[in-house]
């Protein structure tokens, strides 16, 4: 009669464990950015994993490069991308956006002569292909801007005075060292030039935004996300090389 009750009351913790597991929603969102390992990504998993995390959901984290991504989201495959600048994810059809947004934050000028950074509207002005408020920035300020679609080209021209400043998010110390530019380095938060960016789900998981908005909510309300984008802002900029101008 025991061992009867035993396996009864096992076969029982069994289907509760699988119930549950079964009833807990799962999600796979992808990265579709030219690095996997990149500071960067690493700091938009953390904060994406926090949120589902919150919301008591399970995610995959998966990488691609942007073709096969669309394809993926084509299919339905994947069912949230890691982050996107408003008008590029606005434009996909297979995308709802996640309101509010994940990060706000502002550019850096980033040059290696102060006098370049204090004027930067009068120098040649460099800046990544998919950082498009900066693009939207030298067009609406008619300033002398240059696109650059590597991070390496970007910084190896500023390195060989084809450019005199960059506008960018951060600092790549490692570039840095592996073009071999040991120029101190100056940055300044560029005031005028504020972006956002923002977490997409696939329109399959539409009924599945108010509770990751309220989660999203809760995470700015409380600054969690804004402790640990100035962390990873902070992080980039440490280096004896970096000087950072008021």
């Amino acid at each position: 009669m025991q061992r009867v009750l035993f396996v009864v009351l096992a076969l029982v913790q069994f289907l509760v464990v699988h119930i549950s597991a079964a009833e807990i929603p799962s999600f796979k969102i992808n990265s579709a950015s030219s690095g996997e390992k990149t500071k960067s990504v690493i700091l938009m998993k953390e904060i994406i994993a926090n949120l589902y995390g919150r919301a008591n959901y399970q995610i995959e984290f998966l990488h691609t490069n942007r073709q096969r991504e669309s394809v993926l989201l084509q299919q339905g495959k994947i069912d949230a991308v890691l982050a996107r600048y408003r008008d590029i994810g606005d434009a996909d059809p297979n995308l709802i956006r996640l309101e509010p947004e994940l990060i706000k934050a502002y550019a850096f000028i980033v040059c290696h002569k102060i006098a370049s950074c204090q004027s930067y509207r009068h120098t040649t002005i460099g800046y990544l292909h998919h950082f498009q408020y900066a693009k939207a920035f030298c067009i609406e300020q008619k300033l002398n801007c240059r696109e650059f679609n590597s991070k390496t080209g970007l910084y190896r021209a500023m390195a060989e005075g084809f450019i005199d400043v960059m506008v960018s998010y951060n600092v790549n110390i490692e570039i840095l060292r592996k073009i071999k530019f040991d120029t101190h380095i100056y940055v300044k938060k560029l005031k005028e030039l504020s972006f956002n960016s923002y977490h997409y789900l696939h329109i399959k998981n539409k009924s599945y935004l108010k509770e990751l908005s309220h989660a999203l909510t809760k995470l700015h309300q409380e600054g969690v996300i804004e402790k640990t984008f100035e962390r990873f802002q902070n992080e980039s900029l440490a280096n004896k090389n970096i000087t950072i101008l008021p």
